[in-house]
């Protein structure tokens, strides 16, 4: 296997599935994925992060984001998101 192979596969597990989406709260974008109705993978931007008002209020409180797995606000929207067909559960 290449260099180039490796890499490939790296992004694929890492990125393969994920879809853009955007906090019905806050509007924060982040890339979400569903491998089953039990299990979401986020990717958080830097950005969602400040843009997020839940873990900016956490961040104002000194707790560290990074600890956080999601806010409510997103957890619904993308609940929100599969029920319309926008997030396909893989």
């Amino acid at each position: 296997m290449t260099r180039a192979d490796t890499l490939a596969e790296q992004r694929a597990y890492l990125e393969g599935g994920l879809a853009e989406l955007r906090c019905g709260r806050c509007g924060a974008r982040v890339r979400a994925k569903k491998s089953s109705p039990q299990q979401t993978s986020v990717q958080w931007t830097t950005a969602a992060t400040r843009e997020c008002d839940e873990l900016a209020a956490l961040a104002a409180d000194g707790r560290p984001t990074a600890l956080v797995p999601s806010c409510p606000s997103l957890r619904d929207s993308i609940e929100r998101a599969v029920h319309e067909g926008r997030l396909e559960v893989a």
